[in-house]
Parts: structure tokens; sequence; C-alpha cells
């Protein structure tokens, strides 16, 4: 049964957890292309088959706008005029698998030409829809008027590798093969980390040479890898069988063994030497789980896990992974619904200017409250709607609601004058291409002052994209808000980019904090950034404090504000509302 039979028989929305795990993981193996898009017209699912047709990762998907990467060519088409003119695209859609048939080409990557079958889909009136390949017209075509184009490539243009389509048939093609034991396949996907940094240092035809001359060594080290392929972008991919289905998890080991050999030298590009470093995840085919593309996006995940943890630059999909996947899936199903059922609420922190032993201010922290799992921790979620772009929706959100929050308690004047709030924003955030006219927007329906604003971006978020953010915060900063680097010192950022940002505030962070009276050396750490911070007019905020040793520690630093469990956990807002705040004095 396909998806589509699935959908016209449950719903989009399957309700009990148990069925929503199901359903994601119906989608998730779906062999065609899936989508979901919102009412806004922002891409919300995106399938594993679809990354393989359209040659998008998911995460280069979701949460952005479908008209940057997948739209119909026909203009008259209902869905590109709902699109333009009605934000509530799910209005074309009348009934269940509802036949709005069309070609749809995808960006940047090749034109795919499929026929679309959409369905409505219950958020926020989207639609969500099976993107099938024309067979007469084969999966990719250049453009032109030419219907009849044969099949795509074997070869990647860059690389000389096979190209993502030609691996996926070969490794269909090894299932017939060598037959469906537990282990008889195993794919083996190679991730280049900090492949961003060497585009942005050196250029984008730079990265194409490294790029080529990196897949020039992994095939010297393929050994006895049925194929080696582009996954696309900075990514690789190689897959191993065996008969009886045994070695292939050996095979695969030991290939990443020479594949780290291999890059201990560095690469030689335009004159420049550079070193690469990767991370490879494993999967194998095992009772349950043996399509092609299942095996690719279990392969992804533990790459992705051993770029996470790097201490292990080789992880392999087993049972632990797939529980967090399933948990990670069932999480982002949850938190599309979390928004609509107000289950997500903001708890305020104060923010105390050490001097004056007064509170001048808030940070707004997103909690949530699950009717199921109860109160689930930041860390369990963020993260998650990081990944899934739900960030984005979410965010905005939260900034809404803090600055309204803090517009109604200068209305009462709590705090008086010289409050302010403060919001993070996360890496996703800062690419979203309308996070600028969001604030401005958001500040304007609130009538909140822009100088009580402060922005919080992570070190890791400026290191994101260097230019790209410094052209974000420059204009955040032209809308009058102020901006902080928050929890510096745990990212890649050096003392010095402190002045290359329009930054307003350093909030230094908790682990430094701690060392305060235990350790020599951080508190050597903590005087130079407050110093140096203090020579570039940058107020310093100090975050975790717990102990009277550590705020006088602050004090005769020189710090300005300080945030912590010793001044007041985070509350809700109608606790703060009649909050006597007890500063040490």
């Amino acid at each position: 049964m396909v998806l589509e039979d699935a959908v016209s028989r449950t719903g989009a929305d399957p309700g009990p957890r148990t069925s929503s795990i199901r359903w994601l993981q119906l989608v998730a193996a779906c062999p065609e292309p899936f989508f979901e898009v919102d009412g806004s017209g922002i891409v919300r699912e995106w399938n594993p088959s679809a990354e393989v047709v359209f040659g998008w990762l998911r995460r280069e998907v979701v949460g952005r706008p479908m008209t940057e990467t997948i739209v119909p060519d026909d203009a008259r088409h209902p869905l590109v005029l709902a699109l333009g003119d009605d934000p509530r695209i799910g209005a074309m859609v009348e009934a269940p698998c509802d036949r709005h048939r069309c070609t749809i080409v995808g960006r940047h990557r090749g034109l795919v030409t499929v026929d679309a079958v959409l369905l409505p889909a219950e958020r926020e009136r989207g639609v969500a829809g099976f993107l099938r390949p024309d067979s007469d017209r084969g999966l990719l075509r250049e453009p032109s008027s030419d219907r009849s184009t044969p099949p795509p490539p074997a070869v990647d243009a860059l690389t000389g590798m096979a190209t993502l389509p030609e691996f996926v048939s070969r490794l269909a093609d090894s299932a017939v093969r060598v037959g469906a034991s537990p282990g008889s396949r195993a794919v083996v996907l190679v991730g280049v980390d900090r492949f961003k940094d060497v585009n942005n240092a050196l250029g984008h035809d730079i990265g194409d040479l490294l790029l080529r001359a990196l897949s020039e060594r992994l095939a010297s080290v393929g050994g006895d890898a049925v194929l080696l392929a582009r996954f696309g972008g900075d990514e690789f991919l190689a897959f191993f069988e065996q008969q009886d289905g045994r070695g292939t998890l050996d095979q695969a080991k030991a290939f990443a063994e020479r594949v780290h050999a291999a890059l201990l030298d560095p690469f030689t590009v335009a004159g420049a030497e550079v070193f690469v470093r990767v991370s490879l995840g494993v999967a194998l085919n095992t009772f349950g789980v043996d399509d092609s593309t299942e095996l690719l996006a279990n392969a992804e995940a533990a790459m992705y896990q051993a770029k996470h943890r790097s201490w292990s630059p080789l992880e392999t999909f087993g049972e632990p992974m797939r529980l967090e996947v399933v948990d990670r899936l069932a999480t982002e199903h949850s938190l599309h619904r979390a928004l609509e059922r107000d289950e997500l609420e903001l708890h305020y922190q104060p923010v105390v200017e050490l001097d004056a032993t007064e509170a001048v201010g808030v940070e707004a922290l997103l909690r949530w409250q699950h009717p199921g799992r109860g109160l689930v921790e930041p860390h369990r979620f963020v993260p998650v709607a990081e990944d899934s772009g739900l960030i984005i929706p979410i965010g905005a959100w939260v900034l809404e609601q803090a600055c309204r929050q803090l517009s109604t308690w200068r209305a009462d004047r709590f705090g008086g004058v010289r409050s302010s709030v403060e919001v993070n924003v996360s890496a996703r955030q800062i690419d979203d291409r309308r996070i600028v006219e969001t604030v401005e927007e958001i500040l304007v329906r609130t009538g909140l002052p822009p100088d009580l604003l402060t922005l919080e971006i992570t070190e890791s978020a400026l290191m994101h994209d260097t230019s790209t953010a410094l052209q974000v915060l420059r204009a955040l900063k032209d809308l009058g808000v102020m901006l902080a680097i928050d929890d510096f010192g745990t990212g890649y950022a050096s003392l010095t980019y402190l002045q290359s940002y329009p930054l307003d505030v350093v909030k230094i962070d908790k682990s430094f904090v701690e060392s305060l009276g235990v350790s020599p050396q951080g508190e050597v750490i903590v005087a130079a950034v407050i110093d140096l911070s203090h020579a570039l007019g940058l107020k310093v905020v100090a975050e975790g404090v717990e102990t009277r040793i550590q705020l006088e520690a602050l004090r005769s630093l020189g710090c300005d504000l300080a945030q912590g469990f010793l001044f007041c956990r985070p509350l809700p807002a109608h606790q703060i509302d009649t909050l006597e705040l007890a500063v040490p004095a």
C-alpha cells in the first residue's frame, strides 16, 4: 500500500502518539517523493525519496518557502496562484487525494519532471503531496522544451563519481543479487566537516577543486566497495555487500580507517594547503530495514551523530540510535501542534545590575508543557525545532510574546523605564531571509521601543556563515535593537571577533562563571573577557551565577550585569509580576 492510500484511509493526523510515530516512519520509508507545505507556503515535511529525486536534502528544504526549491512550471496552476495570492494554499484542495496534476521542477540541482497528486493537510490549511516522476520523460532533464530527454546521467559532472540516482539504483539491484539476509549490505556516508568554512575563506571555485581532489583520494582507497558516489554537496557514499550477511560491517570499518589514513596529508588546491576531516556514518540492512532510501536515511543519521561526537569520527546506526530517531520524529510531530494547542510558554529570569543591585531586565526562556510527557526540557526539543525548521515559527512566537509581555509590564510600570527583554535567536533564524522583517513587524505590533529588545545570538550562530550573519546583524542594528553574543567562550569565535560584529553585550558562559573561586585560570579568562569587552564599549553579563563567591568575584572584576539562581530562577510572567527581588548587597 503506497502512502497515498494510507492517507486516504487514516487522514494526515493519526492522533495517538503510536500512530503518529508510525505515520512518520511511513512517510520516511515511502518509495514515492512526499512533501508537506503549511498554509504560508513553508515546507514542513520532505522524505528521503524526495531527497533522492530532487537532490535537495531535508535539512536544506524544511523550514524554507516551497518556491525556493520546487514550483509548478505552469504559471496558471492553482498551486502557483495560491502561493502568490492566497496564504491559505490548502483552500485549493477540497478532498483527500484531490488530483491537481502539474509538472513540478527542482531548482539548482537539475530539473525533475513529476506529476503532483495533492492532498489537504491539517497543518494551517496546508498541502501535502506526492511528486511522482513521469516514467515517459525520465527523472532528470536539462531546461528544454523537449520532453523526451533520456534518463539522468550516471556520473557526477564535478567529481566523476556515480550520481545519487545511480547509487540508489545499484543499491536496489544489490538486494536482488545478494539477497536480504541481515547485514548483507552496508552503506557508508562520508561528510566533510566544516566544508562551508573552506567556501567562505577560499571561494566556491576552490571548494569545487577540493571536492574533486577529495573524490580522487576516496576512490584510491575504495577497495572492495561495490560503488562510490557523490551524495551531494560535500558528502559521499559507498556501499558493500556480502552474500551471507557477514563481513560488511568489517568492510565498512576498514574503509573508514583507510579514508582517515588517506586524509592525514593535506590537499594543495590553487596554491593553498587545506587539511580535511570527515565524519562517517554506517547503516546495515536488518530485518525490517532493507529499503534503499531508509538505509541512506539511517547512514545520514549516524554520520551526523559522528559529527556531534567529536571523539568518534565513525558511528554505526543501531537500535539505540533508531530509538533516538523515533523519539526525535515523535518530538518533531508533537512540536508541529504545540503552538496551536498553546503548549508553549515563556518563563523569565531577571538580569541584575551588580552595582545598583537591582533588576534592569529579563531574559525570555522557552518552555514546553506537553500534555502527555509533562515539562519537556529545552535541550530535548530546541535542537529538533532547529533541525526541522520549526524554530522559524516558534522563534517568531517567542519574540512576539516576549515583546508584548514587556509592553504590558511597562504600562503597569513594572521595573521602570529601564526594563528590557532578551530573546534568543538561533542560527536557523539568522539564515531566514525574513528575520529582519519579522522583528520589525513584531516591534510595530507590540509597540515596544526597539532599544528595549536585546537579541541574543550564540557564537555558533555567528560562525555558521560569517558573511550572512554580519549582514543580518547590521540590518537588525539599523532597526535600533540591542545585540548580544550569548554563551561566549563555548564556540569557535576568538576575542577579536567582538569587534567585527555590531554588538552591544557579551554574555559570559556559565562554565566560566562556575570556575570563579575554584580555578585561578578561570578568573583570568573572565577578567580578560570583561576588560576587552569594556575596551570595545560593550556591556558584560555573567550567566549562571549561583554562589556569593562568584558574585563577589564578578563585582571585583567589574562585571556589569548577571543572572542566575542566586538571584532568581526563571518564572512564569504572573510570578514575575509580584516578584520582590532580593539581590545580595
